[in-house]
């Protein structure tokens, strides 16, 4: 468990102010518009950036009481993460072993295992500067795992990975969940549905929901509505509702939207996913202000 308090950061004209939030074992997904905070709360929390206000405790340390420990526990994968790019894989994590202090036996063996689990075994003695972003993105997320951290911080994880490299990390992080306190900063909400415990929502510096994915999907002031509609009739109707979605389908648009009551004749109501729970909400939160 993780548990912040009174914490209070400032850049410039940018603020970010989280007066207590507790992150539990498991995996909790960090949302909310670009510049909400979400990449400063991981840096945070990673000890990549200290708060002039506030303690963070990781279970019964602080970074004041045992920052190595602390850190020794942690493994983080920022946005834009530099890797060394004349080292190969393989040299760059028994690097990264070293400065965790891993043992070597450790280290191999397990360092062995992550190039299998993120398909790195062909290219291990290729440099990091010859990789394909995806297989960089892999590399990346591959050290943040090395001597088995308790508390893992993950900003967009999933960039420049395809559809098969997201599933295998969504497999991967899920089987580390039961064991280790698991942050990660996504857009891709409806894609870490099936694998995350909670939500934590930020907004302009300041956590504004924290709770579990049921929750934050059902406990919403809108129903969600799908339906067809005529090109004709799109101006008028998206004035009278909130358009989550619209594709076209045939000579007709389809359309889900969210509503209070029935849009028109024809249209059902529908689950909503975890996305479109955070367009409604941030569209009510706006909307009062």
């Amino acid at each position: 468990m993780i548990k912040l308090d009174n914490i209070y950061w400032k850049y410039k004209h940018f603020s970010l102010e989280i007066d207590d939030l507790t992150l539990q074992t498991g995996i909790t997904i960090l949302v909310g518009n670009n510049g909400s905070g979400k990449s400063t709360l991981l840096h945070l929390l990673a000890t990549a950036a200290r708060a002039p206000r506030g303690t963070i405790h990781y279970h019964d340390d602080t970074m004041d009481s045992a920052l190595a420990l602390v850190r020794s526990r942690i493994g983080f994968v920022p946005t834009g993460v530099e890797l060394y790019p004349d080292f190969t894989p393989l040299k760059l994590l028994m690097y990264m072993a070293q400065l965790k202090g891993l043992g070597k036996d450790f280290s191999i063996r397990q360092i062995d295992e992550l190039l299998k689990v993120f398909h790195l075994e062909d290219v291990k003695k290729k440099k990091v500067k010859k990789l394909s972003q995806g297989m960089q993105q892999r590399l990346a997320m591959a050290q943040a795992f090395l001597g088995k951290p308790k508390y893992i911080f993950l900003d967009e994880p999933l960039n420049f990975l395809d559809i098969h490299e997201r599933k295998s990390l969504l497999n991967y992080v899920a089987k580390l969940a039961p064991h280790c306190v698991i942050l990660v900063a996504t857009h891709e909400l409806n894609e870490w549905e099936p694998v995350c415990n909670r939500v934590i929502w930020m907004y302009q510096g300041k956590v504004v929901y924290s709770g579990s994915k049921l929750m934050w999907k059902h406990q919403l002031p809108l129903k969600v509505w799908t339906g067809e509609l005529q090109d004709s009739l799109y101006d008028h109707f998206s004035n009278q509702h909130l358009i989550v979605y619209a594709g076209r389908v045939k000579d007709k648009l389809s359309i889900r939207c969210a509503s209070n009551i029935k849009p028109v004749l024809g249209f059902i109501e529908s689950q909503p996913t975890m996305e479109d729970a955070f367009f409604i909400r941030k569209y009510t939160k706006e909307a009062k202000r």
